[in-house]
């Protein structure tokens, strides 16, 4: 890395490493990701490693972190992407133990204005989205990290699309078809794990709190389970908010809210005191709302 001069490990995974690094060419802060021995001497993990890099150089949006680079150097794969000056929201929530409603809508609409380009301009869905893999920067721009393991529809000669073998994600905030894995992901699996977050956030409290990762997983997808609603937790959470909620958390993608646009309305429709009717389509949703 003879152009980079790393200053400190910001992170770190189970396959690799995030530094805070100085660009001497391009004269900029960096942060470069670097695949760990173990894995940068294994053929399939090096060409997942350049695929997530590759997605993400794709992506021209000021919502998405971007990569500028991949490289190797002796024995280490790595890239070289944009770094952000700020913190995520799972270190916010850390420290502060829920988010206003208002500053959830925000994060909505802009995670919303993000992946509702992702989706139409290049079929990815995220497959991972939690507090941890959302940030703000020193602008106050929120920015979507870690596209590790991103999902890219990738149709097939005859036009049908590919299940892909299996897709990962976190047991918190995973959307139901995923953990069953016999629907390829789209952009209601990544609107299913938005809705996870926002409870998380507005509330303090997880979705199907205190359970272990696989009984969380099970409840995702048993319509008999349900959370509390968030205004149990939160009395000053509003109505509508509580119904987005509900309407983004519903266990049947084919009933939960269909696009990233429609989010986005809702959100806005919330933040001018509407509240909507009671919620009559088929299936549960994975919190239960009390006072509707």
């Amino acid at each position: 890395m003879e152009k980079l001069r790393l200053l400190q490990k910001i992170g770190e995974g189970g396959m690799s490493t995030v530094w805070k690094a100085w660009d001497k060419v391009n004269e900029r802060t960096v942060a470069v990701k670097v695949l760990k021995p173990e894995y940068a001497k294994r053929a399939e993990e090096v060409r997942n490693f350049r695929k997530e890099e590759r997605i993400m150089e794709e992506m021209k949006h000021p919502g998405i972190v971007q990569a500028y680079e991949f490289a190797k150097d002796h024995e280490e794969w790595y890239y070289v992407m944009e770094y952000v000056d700020g913190y995520s929201f799972g270190e916010f929530l850390r420290r502060k133990l829920h988010v206003r409603e208002v500053d959830c809508l925000l994060l909505c609409e802009s995670v919303a204005s993000a992946l509702d380009y992702a989706w139409n301009n290049h079929g990815l869905v995220h497959c991972d989205l939690k507090p941890e893999n959302l940030m703000v920067n020193q602008d106050g721009i929120i920015k979507v990290m870690d596209l590790g393991i991103a999902h890219q529809f990738e149709p097939r000669a005859n036009g049908e699309r590919e299940i892909p073998d299996h897709v990962t994600g976190t047991p918190a905030y995973i959307s139901p078809e995923l953990v069953y894995g016999d629907l390829e992901p789209d952009c209601r699996s990544d609107i299913y794990s938005m809705g996870a977050t926002l409870y998380h956030l507005a509330t303090g409290r997880m979705l199907f709190n205190n359970l272990d990762p696989v009984d969380t997983m099970r409840a995702h997808c048993d319509e008999h389970m349900q959370s509390p609603d968030p205004r149990n937790y939160r009395i000053e959470l509003s109505e509508g908010f509580a119904q987005l909620l509900e309407a983004m958390l519903v266990k049947n993608r084919d009933w939960r809210i269909q696009n990233w646009q429609d989010v986005i309305e809702m959100c806005r429709e919330v933040e001018r005191g509407t509240w909507f009717k009671p919620r009559r389509t088929p299936g549960a949703s994975s919190i239960k709302l009390d006072f509707c």
